[in-house]
């Protein structure tokens, strides 16, 4: 997940939370409020039978029929008591007179109060009550009687307040129905601590976060950006949107050296400070090593072409002031391109950046090199997305060069080279030079290896007269995933391994030739030969020669191309080799047989076999085969 979406999901998930303990509280203080509700309703229902067994017992002559009756005062009273429970503390009834003070009727208590005593209310509410005829609910106060509610409930006779029925809940039990979802309420409680934590701490993340990638992305002598934060613009930019420029200061150490580190790092200091001056403000520079700068100008500030010529001119003529006498001035090398439509990564413009960077430099440094909309297009051939969708819809091909015998110029056996198809333009093939090297230690080179084996042992089997070689790197050998593939095929395909000849190439030195050597036999064990290839060049040497069991010497392509620049040292050479391997019983392949001139040197030096375009361009095999 990338990055902003994560931080995205993390705060919706917060807010989702907070949502969430806060519909929680809301339900708990609905819950709780809907118990006391429904213990009232219950009340309600209570007062209101007891009103009526009043009103009953009495004929609807309250006050007249107690003042006559004093064995019914008791017997209402004890009526009354039965009512009290654990959450109703009192009841008692009313009667207010003309004075507009209360007195005892009737009272349900332990110790009931006389008849016709006192009684003072604490609310006015008793008033409304008594003169609207409509029941109440009033909130108690009373800390010394441990009151929560009282009911206020009137005893009606012919739209005529009677008396007044008083039902008094306890305050312990008003805690009780309170703390009913008190569990819940502390749980909730903690879930809002729990994420006013999280949203503190996410916070104080936040404000160290942004302050290390501020420390990250800015270079801290410069002020420039840094390295990290390319990948981080490009993932949020469209890269079709900008040019780009790679710029070095050329041998800068010797400015450290003769000067100091100080004043080296003055000379960057004011380096970037004078590019930022020459660039337009949506310019960024970006310092990817010491002395090396990569600048992003949106395509939109003008052509590539003006604009690295305009930074290349005026940051060449920049000088820097040594001691306040000594003025010096750097030569530097820069490369350029205009970033094409569906790029997709930025490690491929580096990449070409650096190449044409390192062509400058080659040619004595000090210019400015830009990449033409020709060169661009082969960008899109090193993608490793573009690379991946083409194996997976198996745009991939052999072509074969034919490998001649040198004397009748009949065709031997024919190499296997690898194509890919271009998406566009299905008659368009893109050489390995373009993707090789980018997937070359991936899974994609095995899926590709695995095609060009498909596709050669496939040949094998259409065409029993012809023999193929195909390239394999030593280091192909040394990986195991790969040396298994390559033994799986044989294994499978026995009787087709005769006519299968591996052509190793090697980028570095042999280190242990025992173990390559072993490798070798099993090879040769299935009946396949091997070849040495670009003797002569590189690391192989005549070591290889004596320590390894080969089967065939190809003779590197730039000895038989010095036959036309050094053409009698060249002979020498080519003669001493061919000579040497016949003496090991090798046979010998001359490559980059181009012309004519050189084809019949090469016969004369007894090589006996030539490839190259003069004898045949790499095609596919039914131009050759009829």
């Amino acid at each position: 997940m990338r990055e902003e979406y994560f931080n995205k999901f993390i705060i919706f998930l917060l807010l989702l939370l907070i949502s969430f303990a806060l519909f929680l509280q809301l339900s708990t203080q609905r819950s709780t409020e809907k118990l006391k509700q429904e213990e009232i309703r219950k009340a309600k229902q209570h007062v209101s039978n007891i009103a009526k067994l009043i009103q009953l017992r009495t004929q609807n002559k309250i006050e007249e029929t107690l003042n006559q009756n004093a064995q019914l005062r008791t017997q209402l009273n004890e009526a009354l008591h039965t009512f009290l429970t654990q959450q109703y503390q009192y009841i008692f009834v009313l009667k207010k007179k003309k004075q507009g003070r209360y007195e005892f009727l009737l009272d349900g208590s332990e110790d009931p109060e006389e008849y016709h005593s006192l009684f003072l209310p604490h609310s006015k509410q008793f008033d409304t009550v008594y003169k609207t005829g409509k029941m109440q609910v009033v909130q108690q106060q009373d800390e010394v009687k441990n009151l929560w509610l009282s009911l206020l409930y009137p005893i009606v006779t012919n739209h005529k307040t009677q008396a007044l029925l008083v039902l008094d809940f306890s305050k312990a039990y008003g805690e009780k129905l309170s703390h009913f979802n008190s569990p819940l309420m502390f749980v909730t409680r903690l879930m809002q601590f729990f994420l006013l934590f999280s949203i503190l701490l996410l916070v104080y993340l936040a404000y160290r976060y942004f302050k290390a990638r501020k420390a990250l992305i800015k270079d801290k002598l410069t002020s420039a950006y840094s390295k990290y934060y390319l990948t981080e613009l490009f993932n949020k930019e469209d890269l079709n949107g900008y040019h780009a420029v790679l710029v070095d200061m050329d041998e800068f150490k010797e400015i450290n050296k003769k000067y100091g580190f100080v004043f080296g790092d003055k000379v960057i200091v004011l380096f970037v400070q004078k590019m930022s001056k020459v660039l337009p403000d949506s310019a960024k520079i970006i310092r990817l090593s010491g002395t090396e700068f990569f600048v992003c100008i949106p395509k939109r500030e003008g052509e590539i072409d003006s604009l690295a010529s305009m930074l290349f001119e005026t940051m060449k003529k920049q000088t820097y002031t040594y001691d306040d006498s000594e003025e010096i001035t750097l030569s530097i090398s820069m490369s350029a391109m205009s970033i094409p439509e569906d790029t997709i990564s930025i490690h491929n413009i580096q990449r070409r950046l650096d190449e044409k960077l390192l062509e400058v430099k080659s040619k004595g440094k000090n210019d400015l090199g830009i990449i033409d909309t020709k060169n661009l297009e082969a960008i899109r051939y090193s993608n490793v997305d573009y690379i991946k969708e083409a194996l997976e819809e198996e745009r991939f091909l052999c072509l074969y060069q034919p490998i001649c015998d040198t004397q009748s110029k009949e065709i031997v056996k024919y190499e296997a080279l690898v194509r890919m198809i271009d998406k566009d333009d299905a008659s368009k093939l893109i050489s390995p030079f373009h993707f090789m090297d980018v997937i070359k230690g991936t899974s994609q080179y095995i899926k590709m290896s695995k095609l060009v084996f498909q596709y050669v042992f496939e040949t094998l089997e259409k065409h029993p007269e012809i023999k193929v070689s195909v390239n394999v790197d030593l280091d192909d050998l040394n990986n195991k995933e790969m040396l298994n593939l390559i033994r799986e095929y044989l294994k499978k395909h026995h009787k087709l391994a005769e006519r299968l000849t591996f052509e190793i190439l090697e980028e570095h030195e042999i280190k242990d030739y025992d173990k390559v050597q072993d490798i070798f036999k099993e090879l040769k064990t299935y009946g396949s030969k091997i070849a040495l290839d670009d003797f002569g060049s590189g690391f192989a040497s005549y070591g290889y020669l004596i320590r390894l069991d080969i089967d065939i010497l190809k003779i590197d392509g730039t000895l038989i191309k010095e036959l036309q620049k050094n053409p009698l040292r060249a002979k020498e050479v080519l003669r001493s080799i061919n000579e040497l391997a016949n003496t090991f019983g090798y046979e010998v392949i001359a490559e980059f047989v181009s012309h004519e001139d050189i084809y019949e040197t090469v016969k004369e030096l007894g090589i006996a076999y030539a490839q190259g375009y003069y004898l045949g361009e790499p095609q596919l095999l039914e131009k050759y085969i009829v």
